[in-house]
């Protein structure tokens, strides 16, 4: 039976859950966050019980994550996409699918037709410290209140996982293919930088492989090397 990636990621932490799997980098702001593999767990975790117990998701439903097209490299983003499948729903970017939720970054949150979340993406995931709009929820305030540990199911390697509208794509296809040795790789996704490709980079493979990630946003080619340098991660 094929693994999926949210056992993949408690696999992992079980053997070096104490070392970095991902460091992020925004230039822009002046932040860099790293997150351990048990620390990204937690995260994550907190979040799916988020989705299960304040949004009700039950598996199979869609969870629209405007965040993934609007900051795809971002470490909350990546905590989201994965807390999902925790969760056993689907992450979807098709505006034209029926959802229990919706997911936004800290440009304009405003309440929609589905459960509306915004993320401040403060470097520590803090929330947006004033008021959002009624009905719109502060991920960064209602997340702490759920445990680090989440004990729901796994999802099936047949469940939906990922949808688009490019592609669709089963917990089976996140995983599957030949992702090539642990490395500590650099990911510097370019502005507008499509979700899935950027996704799959910075988060699958390094938890797949068992590698790690420091993905840099908003740097210029000489910065970007340095930080390579500094991380001991390879460009490539």
């Amino acid at each position: 039976m094929t693994e999926v990636f949210t056992a993949q990621l408690q696999r992992r932490n079980a053997r070096s859950g104490s070392g970095p799997l991902i460091t992020y980098y925004d230039q822009t702001r002046g932040e860099r966050v790293e997150l351990s593999g048990i620390s990204f767990a937690n995260w994550v975790d907190k979040t799916a019980g988020l989705l299960t117990d304040e949004i009700l998701l039950e598996p199979g439903d869609r969870v629209r994550l405007r965040l993934a097209a609007s900051h795809p490299a971002h470490w909350i983003t990546l905590v989201w996409v994965a807390a999902v499948w925790r969760a056993r729903g689907v992450v979807t970017l098709d505006p034209d699918d029926e959802v229990v939720a919706e997911v936004v970054g800290p440009d304009d949150p405003q309440p929609g037709p589905a459960e509306t979340i915004a993320c401040s993406l403060h470097p520590f995931g803090l929330g947006f410290g004033a008021p959002l709009p009624a009905g719109v929820l502060d991920y960064g305030v209602e997340v702490r209140t759920f445990p680090d540990s989440f004990t729901g199911r796994h999802p099936a390697p047949d469940d939906r996982a990922w949808s688009d509208g490019q592609r669709s794509l089963s917990q089976a296809d996140v995983v599957a293919g030949d992702r090539g040795e642990a490395v500590r790789a650099l990911v510097a996704p370019e502005r507008g930088a499509e979700p899935w490709p950027t996704i799959a980079r910075a988060l699958i493979e390094p938890v797949v492989t068992g590698g790690s990630a420091v993905i840099v946003v908003g740097a210029d080619p000489q910065r970007r090397s340095a930080i390579a340098t500094a991380e001991h991660a390879i460009d490539h």
